[in-house]
């Protein structure tokens, strides 16, 4: 299990801080933003005080202030070394491996499986 450095409540806070950040950065008011955003007003003071809203009002601040690339790159896979890098380029499996036949249940019918050699 990995360690927590914060809270979901700390995260959000955090995230709407950064969007206030931004709005100052390009000069805007929060009524701006809201209209450019086609949110209300008040669910932008919302989730710039607390991070607290919808993640598709978030989307929409985050598009109108122009970080689709930066929201768009939140999740992507960091790869640390070259087997990573080649275990992300090798084909995806579609369907699991059969289990071997040595480590599959008995059958249940009472007769033990022989081998080739141990029939009689």
């Amino acid at each position: 299990m990995a360690l927590m450095l914060y809270t979901e409540s700390e995260l959000l806070a955090e995230l709407g801080n950064r969007l206030r950040e931004h709005r100052l950065r390009r000069n805007m008011l929060q009524t701006e933003l809201a209209l450019r955003s086609g949110i209300s007003v008040s669910a932008l003071k919302k989730l710039e005080a607390s991070g607290q809203g919808t993640l598709e009002n978030f989307m929409k601040v985050a598009f109108a202030l122009r970080l689709e690339d930066e929201v768009k790159s939140l999740f992507m896979p960091q790869p640390v070394s070259i087997a990573q890098l080649e275990a992300m380029k090798a084909p995806v499996r579609q369907r699991a491996r059969r289990t071997p036949r040595s480590a599959r249940k008995p059958s249940g019918n009472g007769r033990a499986h022989q081998s080739e050699g141990s029939k009689k």
